[in-house]
């Protein structure tokens, strides 16, 4: 299952630098950013690693004009399918309920 979970970030973050979230990266901020995201692909479980992978996923820029909704959704389904961020939508409906 793990194993699954980083394909398909790998994937999705393969399509964000596709649809240019990334762009406003450095150059040295590009190239240490995919050399995070391959130690990570091939790393079993380091906390260490994944907390700076996440600082770098959290850096893209979702609202390019490129990038869709469901590019959005499949984005967030990566990263909490792979325990870099906390999906809680509870907090929307709570929001919402509250007059």
């Amino acid at each position: 299952m793990k194993h699954s979970s980083k394909a398909v970030l790998q994937l999705a973050i393969s399509e964000m630098i596709q649809l240019r979230a990334f762009d406003h990266l450095l150059d040295h901020e590009q190239a240490k950013f995919r050399n995070i995201v391959n130690q990570w692909l091939l790393s079993e479980n380091n906390p260490e690693l994944s907390a700076t992978l996440s600082g770098y996923l959290l850096k893209a820029n979702l609202f390019s004009e490129n990038i869709s909704p469901a590019s959005i959704q499949q984005w967030i389904y990566a990263m909490s399918s792979n325990q870099l961020i906390i999906a809680d939508n509870s907090s929307i409906y709570e929001d919402e309920l509250a007059f």
